[in-house]
């Protein structure tokens, strides 16, 4: 018997009176088949990740150096430069 989710419910009396391997070994190939599937789409994203972390770190700016320290005469505001 189908239930409104797209699984099925059998009845114990069902049982005894149909066979319903068919019906178990079809749902646990679909069940497989969408395991394979996500476990493809998860390499993936793995592999993905890995290729933007790399070119992450070779983007990577170093720090800035830190500017020698210059003993220059302050300017005014109201001189020229």
């Amino acid at each position: 018997m189908t239930k409104g989710t797209g699984g099925y419910q059998v009845e114990a009396p069902e049982l005894q009176t149909r066979n319903i391997t068919p019906i178990l070994e079809a749902e646990i190939a679909a069940v497989r088949a969408v395991s394979e599937l996500l476990r493809a789409q998860l390499t993936d994203t793995r592999k993905e990740c890995e290729r933007w972390r790399q070119k992450a770190e070779r983007l990577a700016l170093p720090p800035p150096a830190p500017e020698p320290l210059r003993h220059r005469r302050q300017r005014r505001w109201w001189q020229p430069a």
